[in-house]
């Protein structure tokens, strides 16, 4: 069962920020890079990010991939576009998928907030997982 929710994209970044910068992780990986998206947006009008989360859960785990998309509104004058925020959780051999759509002004507010995703995750790797997130 997929869950279709509407929300802010500053709620969304919150979202992967809350997964990354807890202190339970214990493993985080990066499928796609921000210098590549940034190329492909300004080709496609189209970019992402999609990182994968695991967190110790009691003596079991949880795994949470997101995938964060963004398509530029071509058909407006604006900037802005489309969000799409696609969220897995599978916990106890259990699968959930939820999809969030939101709204983004423009390139820069969307690329400001995936600047604050990219520093957050490269700080916890240098700092290391096992240490608490402050």
């Amino acid at each position: 069962m997929v869950k279709l929710v509407r929300a802010g994209l500053k709620d969304i970044i919150k979202d992967v920020l809350a997964k990354i910068e807890d202190r339970r992780v214990i493993g985080l990986i990066t499928y796609r890079h921000y210098a590549e998206e940034l190329a492909i947006y300004e080709k496609f009008g189209r970019c992402g990010f999609a990182i994968s989360v695991v967190m110790t859960n009691g003596g079991g785990r949880t795994t949470y991939d997101m995938l964060v998309e963004v398509e530029k509104d071509f058909r407006s004058r604006g900037t802005g576009g489309t969000v799409r925020y696609v969220l897995s959780k599978e916990e106890g051999g259990k699968r959930t998928f939820s999809v969030v759509k939101a709204r983004y002004r423009s390139k820069e507010e969307f690329l400001r907030y995936v600047d604050r995703v990219r520093r957050s995750f490269y700080k916890r790797i240098i700092r290391g997982l096992s240490e608490v997130s402050g």
